[in-house]
């Protein structure tokens, strides 16, 4: 493993902390180059321009504390260019708690749609998270539970196949 292979693995390592590291690992999706990670802390503001050259788009933000999923998920999608691995987790517990999603005092586009410090969560389990997610225009490549969380890996499909469904 060359110098500059091991530094990526260990920002990874460190941005996305341990248990979604080991499932990035498992997966063979450390990999990947052009990887854009957005935080479950930081406030993004992601475009269409930031994005074009992404291979692979992480979301540290568990899906089921997203107040606005859907259209998260579908705003996401649209921005991304085809082809794209579109990877996150959430949780299939469901329940309410306050303060669960952390306070967060960056603004900005995307802390909006996801509804951070908003402290509900959603009713999440995988044939859900499936149907958001192909309805969104993602296939669904994996799922895998790890640690109370399960864990997706999808991809944008081309236009055609988009326009097919």
């Amino acid at each position: 493993m060359n110098g500059k292979r091991i530094f990526r693995v260990f920002r990874v390592l460190a941005i996305c902390g341990f248990s979604f590291f080991r499932y990035l690992w498992s997966a063979g999706l450390t990999k990947e180059s052009g990887m854009i990670i957005l935080s479950s802390h930081e406030g993004a503001n992601w475009g269409r321009r930031d994005l074009k050259d992404a291979r692979m788009l992480v979301n540290l933000r568990r899906l089921d504390l997203i107040k606005h999923l859907e259209m998260f998920v579908s705003s996401l999608v649209r921005l991304l260019p085809p082809e794209t691995t579109f990877v996150g987790c959430f949780s299939q517990r469901g329940f309410i708690s306050a303060g669960a999603g952390g306070s967060d005092s960056h603004g900005g586009f995307w802390n909006g749609l996801a509804g951070h410090g908003t402290g509900t969560c959603q009713m999440l389990n995988r044939a859900r998270v499936s149907a958001l997610l192909e309805g969104s225009g993602l296939e669904v490549i994996e799922m895998r539970e790890m640690n109370g969380l399960t864990y997706f890996h999808s991809r944008k499909m081309s236009r055609c196949l988009v326009a097919k469904i």
